[in-house]
């Protein structure tokens, strides 16, 4: 088994929820089955926060795992709970149709299930596994 980057859940984070958060800032609309305009700035404020987390992500990503990163990993594995029960109860209800912008509910719960368990194991992971760089 090849050995994978410590930090690949952070870099997958940030590129599976960047084109999300601007998916949900520019088509507001598209986000709900019955689109009201007072819920597009809700919406919007919503996909700036996840924006944010993309930032944070992509931090991480391009410095040494530590118990900061660990945490933070921790802190972005919670959020991918709650897209993974939402796509996860659109397969169970069958309402797959809606919301294939992005590839629709099995494809979303494959991809916040790898996001939640990287990002877990980086959280989990024992402590003596080092990548911080000696010098």
């Amino acid at each position: 088994m090849p050995h994978l980057p410590p930090t690949l859940p952070f870099w997958l984070h940030f590129l599976i929820e960047l084109p999300a958060s601007m998916n949900f800032f520019l088509n507001p609309s598209e986000q709900l089955s019955s689109p009201a305009p007072q819920a597009h700035p809700i919406l919007k404020q919503y996909a700036v926060l996840l924006f944010v987390t993309t930032l944070i992500a992509l931090i991480f990503a391009l410095r040494p795992i530590d118990g900061t990163s660990r945490n933070v990993a921790g802190a972005l594995s919670v959020y991918h709970l709650a897209p993974l029960m939402r796509a996860g109860s659109r397969i169970v209800e069958g309402s797959g149709e809606y919301g294939k912008g992005l590839g629709g509910p099995i494809l979303h719960l494959v991809v916040h299930l790898l996001c939640f368990v990287g990002l877990l194991w980086v959280f989990l992971r024992p402590r003596g596994i080092k990548s911080v760089k000696s010098g």
